[in-house]
């Protein structure tokens, strides 16, 4: 018995050791991380994500609404194709000097590698504006992983043979097959890339072409890029896949929805442009799911039971649930007229007002739907990387509304379908259709904001 127990007290004094010495590890990162890749914990890799910007609000300068001899121009998603870039932006007379340009993500793969790194050139080179893309992300995290892998020890001679035997597998990689792993050499092997690279990554394929080939600079400017940029004095909000005016786990009218109630402010009757910002920015920061990075990043609907997905086919676009929403802003500015607004229950819910005024979404993402404005929301993503169309959003001074915002109101939307209560009544979708020779001028109008009205404008990709 007293064998036994000295036994267990010698394992006891083991496991403590070791937890102590785990401990001591966990103090130096360098030295954790550099244990883990080579010893294939799958578990232990730094963060290659880098959400550092989350959201930028642009000021006044970097979002001109009352300068007439300045245009803010709104790209789709490039996946860099370069040339039809070139070709958009010779359509409208584009001018680095004057104009403010804004990219919507995705600007590279799907297109050749040097077509990619040319269009992050011509970002990085003009500092452009933009939010990151689901596909630059995968890129970023590939180039950060890249970073880590050269600061192991044995890390650089591991990447470069990866680089010199690169062309022997590309082809097969590109399309897909997965046996070309099988007799790669042991150092390459599919289990050792496990050891190495965190899993569900696609090892080889274009996204890591990317973000090996491309500079320093290249790879700065996409981490620098946030996931939502928010204009207040459009009243505009510029993300990659898409936004939620409301969490769809709950009512609209539910008391934790940001815009069911006026923001707690202090004489806000009298600050409507400082009301309306708080609004904007309580949609961001109190809706959840525009809070999560791979929501705002990939959506583009959202199923019966709340949830955000990727998916075309299944639940409601997130573009309708938003117009729903901002269609029944009502606009109301003072706590009499406040105590009069609707509020109903049940299934008459959907007909009550809000008290909040209504902002636009500018997003790209979901090319299979393609070109879709609608009355609060602006899908620009119409395809370029098929072959279809590259599209633009041009604003200028007559996109904003100039009037006193006590002259301001929003009255609730009309509704063209039977049901007045339903999502899709109040939504009224514009269809384009660009002729081959549609240029600036004659590009079709939309009506953008309150009281103002925009451009699209369109090139054919090849």
């Amino acid at each position: 018995m007293a064998r036994r127990s000295d036994c267990l007290l010698f394992v006891f004094f083991i496991l403590l050791a070791l937890c102590f010495f785990a401990s001591k590890g966990a103090d130096s990162g360098d030295l954790r991380t550099r244990f883990s890749v080579w010893t294939g914990s799958c578990c232990k890799f730094p963060d290659f994500s880098h959400y550092d910007h989350f959201t930028h609000t642009l000021s006044d300068k970097e979002f001109p609404t009352k300068d007439k001899n300045r245009r803010i121009v709104v790209i789709g998603d490039l996946h860099g194709m370069n040339s039809s870039l070139t070709a958009l932006l010779n359509q409208i007379s584009y001018d680095v000097r004057k104009d403010t340009l804004i990219h919507l993500g995705d600007l590279v793969t799907k297109a050749t590698v040097d077509d990619s790194l040319a269009v992050l050139s011509f970002m990085a080179t003009n500092k452009v504006l933009g939010v990151r893309g689901n596909n630059d992300q995968d890129v970023i995290q590939w180039r950060s992983w890249m970073d880590w892998i050269l600061s192991q020890p044995g890390g650089r001679t591991w990447l470069e043979k990866v680089d010199k035997h690169w062309s022997d597998y590309e082809a097969a990689v590109e399309m897909g097959d997965v046996t070309a792993f099988d007799p790669w050499p042991s150092w390459l092997k599919k289990s050792d890339w496990g050891r190495k690279v965190p899993k569900g990554w696609k090892p080889l394929a274009q996204h890591y072409q990317v973000a090996r080939a491309m500079s320093r600079e290249h790879y700065e400017y996409l981490r620098s890029l946030p996931l939502i940029l928010h204009a207040p004095a459009g009243h505009v909000f510029f993300v990659h896949a898409g936004l939620l005016a409301a969490d769809p786990t709950r009512r609209p009218t539910h008391p934790k929805q940001p815009l069911s109630h006026w923001p707690s402010m202090i004489n806000y009757k009298d600050d409507i442009p400082a009301l309306r910002e708080a609004q904007e920015f309580a949609l961001l920061s109190e809706v959840p799911q525009n809070r999560d990075p791979l929501a705002v990043q990939n959506m583009r609907s959202v199923l019966s039971n709340g949830e955000v997905s990727r998916s075309n086919s299944k639940g409601t676009p997130f573009s309708d649930l938003w117009n729903e929403i901002m269609g029944r802003c009502s606009g109301f500015h003072s706590e009499t007229e406040l105590a009069s607004v609707p509020r109903l229950t049940g299934n008459q819910e959907n007909l009550a007002q809000l008290p909040c005024y209504p902002s636009t979404v500018v997003y790209g993402h979901a090319a299979v739907r393609g070109l879709d404005v609608k009355r609060w929301s602006i899908g620009l993503d119409s395809g370029c990387s098929y072959g279809r169309r590259l599209s633009a959003l041009v604003l200028d001074a007559g996109s904003f509304h100039s009037e006193p915002y006590h002259a301001v109101d929003f009255p609730l939307e009309a509704t063209h379908g039977s049901d007045p209560g339903s999502s899709s009544g109040a939504l009224e979708q514009q269809i384009f259709d660009f002729p081959p020779e549609a240029t600036d001028r004659f590009s079709p109008r939309i009506k953008f904001g309150h009281a103002g009205d925009a451009r699209i404008v369109s090139v054919k990709c090849h």
